[in-house]
């Protein structure tokens, strides 16, 4: 079995489409849980950009590549946006998808042109590097050591993919086009791919985690108040408290 690109870009297509199955059989379980939703959707839209990125290996044209690197920034949004809504904040759909039009046009208008391929590079960089980023950021700002092992992960994955977001305008800086995944030649890009099929993958393992910690904890949260409750009715009952109901309102007994 040859592990090139190809290989690998089919690999990737199936496990984000495994990744989103199981988040929307699990959005169905914990349906109070919104990330599950935009996660699914993010998954499926990175299953669309492998499966764009291996048509382009057949047809070598630009359309392809738009796609792909469209579906790739859309899916890195809702990923965010997931995350934001499972720590419990809200976050604008018009403006993710703004910002993914925005750059739609822009790369389009860069391949229609026959920009620079640096023009291209820095494109990549400027969107995808602070969705990345802000990833990294909402795991890492909230502490809970409750969510220790699933947040170390996520985090892990957040940083090499802020790394993978730089690669293809080092490569360019460094006259080493053929060696970009999305820029140049695929043949000879195997082992960036496979760093980057590593992150994406431990980020989907990490955020699935997270998710399930932290309903988990909040599980335990409620029992403990349950619990509490339970024991300490009188709290919660004015009429059991020791000293009776509050009858300073009411009329004197007679002697």
């Amino acid at each position: 079995m040859k592990f090139d690109v190809a290989t690998f870009n089919s690999i990737c297509l199936m496990t984000f489409l495994c990744s989103g199955i199981v988040s929307i059989a699990l959005s169905r379980i914990f349906e109070r849980v919104a990330a599950f939703r935009f996660w699914s959707a993010a998954f499926f839209l990175m299953s669309a950009a492998a499966a764009c990125f291996g048509l382009h290996l057949i047809w070598n044209t630009s359309a392809l590549l738009v796609a792909t690197a469209t579906f790739s920034l859309q899916s890195r949004i809702l990923i965010w946006v997931g995350t934001r809504a499972l720590f419990g904040a809200t976050t604008s759909l018009r403006v993710a998808l703004a910002v993914t039009a925005v750059f739609c046009v822009l790369f389009s208008l860069a391949h229609l042109l026959h920009a620079p391929i640096v023009v291209r590079a820095s494109l990549l960089t400027l969107f995808f590097l602070p969705c990345r980023a802000l990833t990294l950021y909402e795991v890492c700002r909230r502490r809970r050591p409750d969510l220790g092992p699933a947040r170390m992960m996520v985090a892990i994955a957040s940083v090499i993919a802020c790394l993978n977001a730089v690669v293809p305008l080092t490569l360019v800086l460094l006259n080493r086009a053929n060696a970009s995944l999305i820029l140049g030649n695929p043949q000879s890009t195997s082992a960036v791919y496979a760093v980057v099929f590593a992150g994406d993958l431990l980020l989907v393992i990490g955020l699935i985690m997270l998710a399930l910690q932290q309903v988990l904890a909040e599980q335990r949260m409620l029992a403990n108040l349950d619990k509490g409750a339970a024991q300490r009715p009188g709290l919660l009952n004015p009429a059991l408290r020791p000293e009776g109901p509050n009858l300073s309102g009411s009329a004197a007994l007679p002697d």
